[in-house]
């Protein structure tokens, strides 16, 4: 069993990529899940707020169920973990409360193409506390107080757009269009896949303008818009995951032909 330490772990996909489609085919499903551990903060009532990620080498999807192959340790082995498992590396993918008597005990292993590894087992160690950036990241829509202990907990999926980045004061980002020309939208809805039983739902909408925007591809996070008549316009890109929502906006000033 392989215990994984380190905060990230490097990957030599680039020379697989360039054998051909054959040999990226057999790297598709067949490669290790890694389960790791991100790191941990205390808050104010002495509760330690955890966080672990996975890193899969594999090119698609893979689903490990929970069980001897996806387990937490000490029990219960079923802490609502992730089962689906994307290619690369997701931070924050469990996050979880315990209480102030926790004593670092925790471990997630998962099995999968004939190797299984566990996250550290020196979780409590100085140097894997959260920098602030990571703590903001943690704590997004968590009250630890509040929350259940021992289980990860759901947060609403994230919603942004490549490439782009808020106004002042967090105004959405801005870009310009022309009028019967196609404005690309570079949307990113990510989730950690809870509930299980959720499905994972995006939309376009437009919620202001003086005219009519189409879009390409409405639920999807990368489409195309466009617009029949010049003026201001404000884009929301929304996501479900069935039970929490998220959502960005972006303004687009649309100049006539």
């Amino acid at each position: 069993m392989t215990v994984y330490r380190g905060r990230f772990l490097p990957v030599l996909l680039a020379s697989v990529m360039l054998a051909g489609p054959c040999v990226a085919s057999a790297f598709a499903q067949n490669e290790p899940v890694y389960a790791v551990y991100d790191g941990f903060l205390i808050t104010d009532e002495d509760l330690y707020v955890l966080a672990f990620a996975y890193f899969s080498h594999n090119f698609e999807p893979v689903t490990v169920p929970v069980g001897p192959l996806n387990s937490f340790g000490p029990v219960p082995v079923d802490r609502h973990q992730p089962t689906t498992f994307l290619p690369g590396h997701h931070r924050f993918q469990c996050v979880m409360v315990m209480g102030p008597d926790f004593a670092g005990d925790l471990r997630w292993t998962l099995d999968h193409a004939g190797t299984a590894t566990t996250s550290s087992d020196d979780m409590l160690q100085y140097n894997w506390e959260f920098e602030q950036r990571s703590v903001r990241n943690v704590l997004r829509d968590i009250e630890p107080a509040e929350a259940p202990r021992g289980v990860c907990l759901n947060r609403s999926p994230t919603v942004r757009f490549l490439g782009l980045r808020n106004g002042p004061q967090g105004a959405p980002p801005e870009v310009v269009a022309t009028v019967g020309d196609e404005l690309k939208l570079f949307g990113s809805v990510s989730d950690e896949g809870l509930p299980r039983t959720g499905t994972l739902v995006t939309r376009w909408r437009m919620l202001s303008g003086p005219g009519t925007v189409t879009f390409s591809a409405p639920d999807e996070p990368r489409t195309l818009a466009s617009f029949d008549t010049p003026g201001v316009y404000e884009l929301e890109l929304w996501a479900s995951d069935g039970e929490r929502e998220g959502s960005s906006r972006v303004a687009v000033t649309v100049a006539p032909t």
